[in-house]
């Protein structure tokens, strides 16, 4: 099926929580009770690589997060076990920079560690098929992704 944002948007829609989070608790179950988990997504992926650490308690070991939605359950974030790093742009309205802002906040609040990078870009901007594509944001977030789990590995 070609990628469009119309097909996106209806895979989205019809993710329900309670199914998603079957399926991230069976894959940290077949991962095993030893294993290191780390999470990385962009946008529906954002917010499920922070969702994924979540319920990955102490297994969680490291969150990337491309421009999705935070969590803003603040007893929610007291239970994650990993640091944070979030890229998100400035010009986004699906998080809005002051939805970031909050987020930053609550996770202090919650005595958690995260790293925001903010770009002067739109949402979507690691997506190379999307027209907000920014090229020199999407090299200085991926570098930054890799030093981020490299220190953690």
């Amino acid at each position: 099926f070609p990628v469009t944002i119309d097909r996106a948007m209806k895979l989205m829609r019809g993710a329900h929580m309670n199914r998603m989070t079957a399926i991230i608790q069976g894959a940290i179950k077949h991962a095993g009770s030893k294993a290191s988990i780390y999470s990385v997504g962009w946008c529906f992926g954002g917010m499920w690589s922070l969702q994924s650490s979540i319920l990955a308690g102490k297994q969680a070991a490291g969150t990337v997060m491309y421009y999705g939605r935070p969590e803003n359950n603040l007893e929610k974030l007291k239970t994650l076990q990993s640091e944070v790093i979030g890229f998100f742009g400035n010009q986004d309205r699906s998080p809005y920079p002051e939805v970031v802002n909050t987020f930053e906040q609550d996770m202090a609040a919650a005595g958690k560690k995260i790293t925001i990078h903010r770009y002067e870009a739109n949402h979507g901007f690691a997506n190379p098929s999307n027209p907000s594509f920014n090229k020199e944001a999407t090299e200085d977030a991926h570098k930054k992704t890799i030093e981020f789990l490299k220190a953690r590995l």
